[in-house]
């Protein structure tokens, strides 16, 4: 998705989008042609995203996997849980709709922030420091922009290893993510991203007031304090090519092991690896990264240039515990 088809998107939903705070007693579950809806006040019957199911389960503590088998095989049963549940419970909830569906169940300390807000604060800042929007994705959970900018170059191995500084910003209208700003660096020699995590500036989705002019004024500072320690970084992925390993082969099944990587994953970072094989930290995760593009899901991708960003976090004897049997 590019920028101009994202920000038309995102001001086509905007008049569609609505949010009410309501008692739990004003809330009920009802079937309507075998399909569960949620009711607010006694007519008012909206669809619910899936996402928006899961948070439900979780507010009412009833095990996720009971909650989709319910609705599955018994959606009377399901309805019949939720409603128990809702009858017992005595808070308020925020729900966040978009048109005829529900697509969030929120706390009521719910602090508001939308997408379309993010992106027009970001780009007011990202225009001081030349930044261009690399590529960008929405889906019902979260809105994730990719940022990099030409003026901030240089390169890890030698001259022809370039890197480009950048940016990953991700947010959540639904409270499955917090609003969170971090460095993305671009390596051009195989077209791979790393998220850098350890340089990360986050905002949690809670407080009293639910519109706070100061969250966007971080949003600021944190893309310019980014911008400011691009060198930083660099030097942090110089010393990891210092870092080497014994048996890349055993650093990667352990690697796979630790952030439960499936089998498939791990062929692709092998081939990966099999296209540059440079024995050290950098050379582990820069296979990692590059296996994403093998990713067709988007969050699988981005999961992937994080894991990768991870590894060069680790300490010295962190990392080399990958390489130990």
């Amino acid at each position: 998705m590019n920028l101009k088809d994202l920000i038309s998107e995102l001001e086509r939903q905007k008049p569609l989008k609505w949010d009410k705070k309501v008692d739990s007693s004003k809330l009920k579950m009802v079937l309507i042609n075998d399909t569960p809806r949620l009711r607010i006040g006694k007519t008012d019957n909206y669809f619910l995203t899936e996402p928006c199911h899961e948070q439900i389960a979780e507010r009412l503590e009833i095990p996720l996997r009971y909650y989709k088998r319910m609705a599955s095989q018994i959606p009377e049963l399901l309805v019949e849980n939720v409603n128990c549940w809702l009858e017992m419970d005595n808070r308020k909830f925020f729900i966040r709709g978009l048109s005829d569906s529900v697509r969030a169940f929120l706390s009521e300390r719910y602090r508001v922030i939308d997408h379309l807000d993010v992106l027009y604060c970001a780009l007011n800042e990202l225009q001081a420091h030349e930044a261009e929007i690399e590529d960008c994705y929405l889906s019902e959970k979260e809105m994730d922009i990719k940022i990099w900018s030409q003026k901030l170059k240089d390169f890890i191995r030698d001259r022809s290893d370039l890197v480009i500084g950048g940016l990953l910003i991700t947010n959540s209208e639904t409270g499955h993510k917090a609003l969170r700003v971090e460095p993305r660096i671009f390596r051009v020699l195989c077209k791979n991203g790393m998220v850098m995590e350890d340089f990360v500036t986050r905002k949690i989705h809670l407080g009293d007031n639910l519109f706070d002019e100061e969250i966007y004024l971080s949003i600021k500072r944190s893309i310019k304090a980014i911008f400011q320690r691009f060198g930083e970084i660099v030097n942090v992925l110089r010393e990891s090519t210092e870092i080497k390993v014994k048996s890349p082969q055993r650093v990667i099944n352990n690697v796979v092991e630790h952030y439960r990587l499936t089998e498939k994953q791990k062929e692709n970072i092998l081939i990966a690896f099999g296209a540059e094989p440079e024995p050290d930290k950098y050379g582990i995760a820069n296979a990692i990264t590059r296996a994403a593009q093998f990713e067709d899901n988007w969050e699988k991708k981005i999961e992937l240039e994080k894991i990768g960003g991870r590894i060069i976090g680790l300490s010295t004897n962190e990392f080399k515990r990958f390489d130990e049997n």
